[in-house]
């Protein structure tokens, strides 16, 4: 977030531990969560 952060990709693993995240950071960045590197890849760049 101190550089500009304003997503975050989080495995669907970690769901859970996200939400005990400092409510500022979760006002700020927008979490996209996924289940595989591939399905990552393609989220970040726009693809779904």
């Amino acid at each position: 977030m101190d550089n500009g952060a304003r997503r975050a990709l989080v495995p669907i693993e970690n769901k859970r531990q996200f939400l005990e995240v400092n409510p500022d950071v979760l006002e700020r960045v927008d979490p996209i969560f996924y289940g595989d590197l591939r399905q990552a890849a393609f989220k970040t760049l726009g693809l779904s």
